[in-house]
């Protein structure tokens, strides 16, 4: 012990370079100690954003998934595009190169019914033809005094094949909303003079002459609801029961129908 310290007084230098290395090796120790702390810290950060960026990845990728249907076109036949309008009762075009005829008839105000139940009242009936485009070609309306919807709606089929044949259209398409009317009567073979109904007796003639005009310019009759699919027709119906003309070509598109023709031909534009 006395020769350490005797020996520490001899020389002042080195008394002073033992510290001096205590310290040194203390410091670097904390140094070494700091930057391996801070390794770590640094390598659990980016680990941490490496697992939070990954979590974002999986959220957006899950969201991206879910809403890829929304985004990405879908690859879909387009007789698979009319027939599922058809479903949803709206109207489609005809093909490339044809032309439709939508037509529409009806009574209002019911004045009162016969015994057979016909609703009798102020009866008219419409007409718009249409290019492949869904374009306006020409309309009509045609107003028959105190008769029943179903003579209306006869009235506009044979009105409508009437304008097609004096058009010279031939392979055109014709919609009209009464289902009975369309699949039994018109496109039927039977004979409406025979019929129980004394109202389709009534329209036997008219029925016949649709008939005849279908087959000679070979067009066809279908039918088709009237919400959405005929509704540019029914308006053109109100407008006569308005008008009370016995019958009225209409060349220009009328106000009343501009919103509903463009919104026909923008739904397959």
């Amino acid at each position: 012990m006395s020769t350490s310290r005797s020996t520490s007084r001899s020389n002042g230098t080195k008394e002073e370079e033992v510290p001096q290395q205590e310290n040194n090796s203390s410091g670097g120790s904390f140094m070494a100690a700091a930057t391996t702390l801070a390794t770590i810290g640094a390598g659990a950060a980016v680990a941490f954003w490496g697992i939070s960026k990954m979590l974002s990845n999986n959220k957006e990728t899950v969201t991206q998934g879910r809403n890829r249907h929304l985004m990405e076109p879908s690859l879909v036949n387009p007789h698979d595009m009319v027939y599922e309008s058809k479903n949803r009762s709206i109207w489609s075009p005809p093909s490339i190169g044809c032309y439709k005829m939508n037509t529409d008839g009806g009574c209002h105000p019911k004045r009162y019914v016969t015994p057979d139940g016909i609703e009798v009242g102020p009866s008219g009936y419409g007409g718009i033809l249409r290019d492949h485009d869904g374009a306006w070609v020409q309309g009509f309306i045609g107003y028959i005094g105190e008769k029943d919807s179903f003579t209306a709606e006869v009235y506009g089929i044979l009105k409508g094949l009437e304008l097609l044949v004096q058009l010279n259209i031939k392979g055109a398409i014709l919609e009209a909303d009464h289902e009975s009317l369309c699949n039994v009567h018109v496109n039927g073979e039977g004979k409406c003079e025979d019929n129980k109904s004394e109202i389709v007796r009534a329209c036997a003639e008219n029925i016949k002459k649709c008939r005849d005009l279908m087959v000679k310019n070979n067009i066809t009759v279908e039918f088709v609801p009237r919400k959405c699919a005929n509704e540019c027709a029914h308006t053109l119906a109100n407008i006569a029961l308005e008008k009370k003309q016995e019958y009225l070509d209409i060349i220009d598109l009328p106000n009343e129908l501009k919103y509903l023709v463009e919104r026909d031909a923008k739904l397959y534009g």
